[in-house]
């Protein structure tokens, strides 16, 4: 068997390099471990802000529909002080054409006073149906 040559040298890899490698690979699993439980956590962290987001989007939608409920009521409340102002301008002229011993105009400005009285009725009814 001493015949036989060897084509290379014997390459005789020594402990401590091998000791570097298991280290080194043990390290890089670590790192890819923590990178990996990081990533979990970078994730959730995430779905956690998707789902805050979504409730200050459904906060935000429920807050625009309480504002326009909110701008109904004060258009009813607006048009309601108006039909009353008219009223009460009616119902002071007519105290004041009685006062005046003026009945006719009292009687024209009576008259006025229903008609927009029965326009609120009817008003009404076409806001309520």
């Amino acid at each position: 068997m001493d015949s036989i040559k060897r084509l290379a040298p014997s390459r005789r890899v020594s402990k401590s390099k091998h000791r570097k490698q298991y280290w080194k690979n043990k390290e890089r699993r670590e790192t890819i471990e923590r990178l990996k439980t990081d990533m979990i956590e970078i994730g959730e962290g995430q779905q956690r802000i998707r789902e805050g987001q979504r409730e200050i989007r459904q906060k935000f939608e429920e807050i625009g529909s309480e504002c326009r409920k909110l701008k109904e009521e004060t258009m009813n409340i607006a048009k309601q002080s108006d039909y009353n102002q008219v009223r009460i301008n009616l119902m002071f002229s007519i105290l004041k054409a009685r006062e005046d011993n003026n009945f006719a105009h009292a009687d024209h400005l009576t008259g006025l006073l229903r008609e927009e009285m029965e326009k609120q009725e009817q008003g009404k009814a076409g806001l309520v149906g």
